[in-house]
């Protein structure tokens, strides 16, 4: 049987010490700090062949393996640009040091460096050839490509797979009517033999020393390394191996950064330098960075743990706010136990080194945000902000994964283009709609948490693929998929304690999102979890839809009764939702109130909404059901959160008004809020159900007289649209988006906000005029054919549909 020799062709040393960030140029940080000898011996013991290095540009790292070994042959990642600056790389092979200076002296043009490489009959291929490298790539530069080269790198061990795939796809599918097309649109002609038929080669391009040789090509034995090669470019090779992810990325970065940190701090902090190696061994190895032996405890570094002295080199000064968060969480029995608990799992070391980095920064970033929160309730400002400062070197900490999510985000618009124009369809992986919807609120008690529950139901109910994704620490069994994140905490908002938020761990939301490759983002609510949502669309670049449910500056406003918190609240507003690719909203009201404040009408759609028609309904009338609760006269009702921006104070005020005046009615609130027991106060008469859910809201909606709903702060009005397809007609401020419902349904009357005589009046009138039983069919019944949730989902997913064009 005839034997196969494995090489890999892409794999990086310490010569490969410029990166493309300006950043880390500025500070001296290299591409890799892997010695060339060292990089020899991994790829020996992991059965490559034949060895070389493609460091950037330099080939220095190959010519000191020569000098020692017969198996090793030239190589370099070359750049090489287009005409118009776009700029791409060629991994470069066997070939000699005068070879060399002539490739770099051609390297600025790509056309010159094609025809000198063929006419030497060197063999080469574009490395990562979808990968912007300065963000000018076009499909005509790719097509350009396809004239000029035989070889393209697609199995890379460090590039995300999907587009890779779709490369070695629309590679796969060239045929000569391709190549004539291409030649034609672009004006020139091939330059090499039968260009429809590519040669695909693999590498590792390991930068880190971590996955050397992780992947890697085949060719049949031949003799020597030409014959490596011939036989390769004969068509006879083959790509082995596993390609990239973002947590194989940037444990090889943060294994560079550990080697180029201890290089730095050898001479200048022994102490220090033994530490952080002691800590970076465990990391990468997925082991507990805090767990020292006792020799070591007995040495050193647990007082340099104990005092902050080893985090002087980046800053921290011993008294700063991170470094007593960093002594007290390492020094806290919990942690221990929380970091062993990762480590004695049987995941593979880099899952633990990344679970353990995501518990360390969550820990410390929520005991951060407590103290700044704790400082800003007692009005220590300046000490709130500067418990902020902390946050940066977090982020700093974690930014090698922050790169790496980023770097191995998809282009997929792009990769449509390539797909369709080579391939004439769309494979699964750039057609499948599959929608991660955020929100801080699923299982809470009010309209939005009622409509994405509803929403989502209909999603499962229809196969689509629509996944709820949220953190709460307790969770209501709920018959749709959902994705629950425990969370680092929990807290409660100022002003408003019945309702807590969590502190999602981002780290792990983003690896989730990654690995599912969900094709779009829609975030309900603006806090903590939709912040994260915000984060992980912007560094995954994955198109966001908004849906402005809640008038969030009006709350802002009536819960502190300061205008300055409005304002404050609107700009929070403007930028969270101006990041996004499209924002839904209730009602034309509040299309117009972001078409004011700047927002594109283009950007902005109504969102479709339903009702459970099953669920409210006049057939539930119940004329005992009021009587339970000791009333026999007509009902006026609220369903809702009982709190200030709701305008109950006036709709109390306005029932004394009417009771005055001879009106023979009662009022009934369903619902809870932390403004309920100053409305008791205002109205005791009234009757307060507390929270009613199934068949006795059913009855409670379907048994009333009117439906009174005094808010201006509702951007929809969910509960205005159950009372009328419970044959309720619903008297509404002329302020918000239940004034449209009302409007667009011809039932119920709109009222100017807080005219208490416009009310009284529009309230006398029902109650000497009932509605008839006849008309209170008629109104459900047209609601029911029209705002159905299959009606509305449908709708709702139509804004998904990828464009094939």
């Amino acid at each position: 049987m005839e034997s196969w020799s494995k090489v890999d062709l892409h794999v990086h040393s310490s010569y490969s010490d410029r990166p493309s960030e300006w950043v880390l140029r500025r500070i001296g940080f290299p591409q890799s700090c892997t010695p060339p000898q060292e990089l020899y011996e991994k790829l020996q013991s992991k059965g490559m062949r034949w060895k070389t290095i493609t460091d950037h540009n330099r080939i220095e790292g190959c010519l000191e393996l020569m000098e020692k070994y017969q198996d090793v042959f030239l190589g370099v990642e070359l750049s090489t640009f287009f005409p118009d600056g776009c700029e791409i790389h060629l991994l470069i092979w066997h070939f000699d040091e005068l070879d060399f200076k002539t490739l770099k002296e051609l390297s600025l043009n790509v056309f010159e460096l094609s025809r000198y490489l063929v006419e030497k009959n060197i063999p080469h291929a574009v490395a990562h050839p979808l990968k912007s490298l300065n963000s000018k790539l076009t499909t005509d530069h790719f097509e350009k490509m396809i004239l000029l080269f035989k070889g393209f790198e697609v199995c890379n061990g460090a590039l995300e797979p999907l587009s890779q795939k779709i490369l070695s796809l629309c590679l796969g599918a060239l045929t000569p009517k391709h190549i004539e097309d291409f030649e034609q649109r672009q004006g020139m002609a091939s330059m090499v033999s039968r260009p429809h038929e590519k040669i695909f080669v693999g590498g590792s391009n390991d930068h880190g020393g971590l996955s050397v040789a992780s992947a890697w090509t085949e060719a049949k034995a031949g003799d020597g390394i030409e014959g490596f090669f011939d036989s390769l470019f004969r068509g006879e090779g083959r790509v082995q191996g596993e390609m990239g992810d973002p947590l194989k990325v940037s444990t090889g970065f943060y294994n560079t950064f550990f080697k180029f940190a201890l290089g730095r701090l050898k001479q200048k902090a022994p102490l220090t330098a033994e530490l952080v190696g002691k800590i970076a061994e465990r990391f990468i190895k997925g082991q507990n960075p805090t767990a020292f032996s006792f020799a070591e405890r007995v040495g050193h570094l647990a007082e340099a743990i104990r005092t902050g002295q080893a985090f002087n080199y980046v800053g921290l000064t011993e008294g700063s706010t991170l470094t007593k968060q960093f002594i007290g969480f390492l020094t806290d029995s919990k942690t221990k136990q929380m970091l062993d608990a990762i480590v004695n799992s049987t995941e593979k070391p880099i899952i633990r080194s990344f679970r353990i980095a995501s518990k360390i920064v969550n820990e410390l970033s929520y005991r951060l945000f407590l103290q700044f929160v704790s400082r800003l309730e007692k009005g220590d400002y300046l000490d709130a902000f500067q418990s902020l400062s902390g946050f940066l070197p977090l982020g700093i900490a974690v930014m090698p994964y922050l790169w790496a999510f980023f770097e191995q985000s998809v282009n997929k618009p792009f990769l449509r283009k390539l797909a369709l124009r080579y391939m004439g369809c769309l494979p699964k992986e750039l057609s499948e709609i599959k929608v991660a919807w955020f929100t801080d609120t699923i299982d809470d008690v009010n309209g939005v948490a009622r409509t994405i529950q509803a929403m989502a139901k209909t999603a499962y109910k229809q196969d689509a693929y629509l996944k709820l994704v949220i953190s709460r620490s307790q969770l209501k069994e709920l018959d749709i998929p959902v994705k629950n994140f425990e969370p680092v905490g929990e807290f409660e908002i100022p002003e408003y304690k019945l309702q807590k938020l969590s502190f999602p761990p981002f780290l792990e939301i983003m690896d989730y999102v990654k690995k599912e490759d969900f094709s779009h983002l829609v975030i309900s609510t603006p806090g903590p979890v939709g912040l994260c949502a915000l984060l992980i669309g912007k560094i995954l670049k994955i198109p966001m839809m908004g849906i402005y449910h809640t008038d969030f500056p009006q709350y802002a406003r009536f819960l502190s009764d300061d205008s300055w918190m409005e304002t404050l609240a609107w700009r929070y507003m403007e930028w969270f939702y101006g990041q996004l690719n499209k924002i839904l909203v209730n009602s034309e009201y509040y299309k117009h109130c972001w078409i004011q404040r700047g927002i594109s009408p283009e950007k902005l759609a109504l969102f479709p909404r339903g009702i459970d028609v099953d669920m409210f309904s006049p057939s539930y009338f119940d004329p005992s059901f009021w009587k339970k609760y000791g009333l026999d006269s007509p009902v006026l009702l609220y369903v809702g959160r009982i709190s200030k921006e709701k305008e109950l104070a006036f709709l109390a005020e306005l029932s004394h008004y009417l009771w005055a005046k001879g009106k023979r009615f009662s009022v009934a609130f369903v619902g809870e809020g932390p403004f309920r027991e100053e409305l008791q106060k205002l109205v005791p008469e009234a009757i307060f159900t507390g929270i009613l859910t199934g068949l006795e809201l059913s009855k409670a909606y379907a048994s009333s007289f009117l439906f009174v709903f005094p808010s201006t702060t509702d951007t929809f009005g969910n509960v205005v649209l159950e009372a009328m397809a419970s044959g309720v007609p619903a008297i509404v401020s002329d302020v918000g988006g239940p004034s449209e419902l009302v409007s667009q349904l011809g039932v119920g009357r709109i009222c100017k906000t807080k005219d208490i005589k416009e009310w009284a009046e529009t309230i006398s009138f029902y109650l000497d005029h009932p509605l008839s039983w006849e008309s209170r069919i008629e109104m459900a019944e047209k609601i029911r054919k029209e705002r159905s949730w299959n009606r509305a989902f449908q709708n709702f997913w139509q804004m998904f549909k990828i464009k094939e064009d």
